[in-house]
């Protein structure tokens, strides 16, 4: 796998405001992964969980960080599940938001 498709790992660090609440900020990180399809069975298992699953990316372990949201093609995907797949890859399944 080549790794050709830009995706962003979209993620949110939280800090103190001035006035000492809570406040969420979105971090970017620009990656490169494969798009792959949903295996079988990872796609009849979120459907009995009530979710879809429209694709799937493999990004290398040190770039993904937990990040909850994937932006492909300007479309904003939902990490639903994230895996480690072999050795320094992670699988991101995602749904389309």
């Amino acid at each position: 796998m080549r790794m050709v498709h830009e995706i962003t790992l979209r993620g949110t660090t939280t800090s103190s405001s001035a006035t000492g609440y809570p406040t969420q900020t979105p971090t970017d990180k620009q990656v490169y992964a494969d798009k792959a399809s949903v295996r079988r069975a990872e796609f009849y298992a979120a459907d009995a969980n009530g979710d879809t699953l429209d694709i799937a990316f493999i990004v290398h372990a040190d770039e993904y960080d937990g990040q909850t949201e994937v932006v492909y093609d300007g479309v904003s995907y939902k990490v639903i599940r994230a895996y480690q797949r072999g050795l320094g890859r992670v699988e991101l399944n995602c749904q389309r938001r």
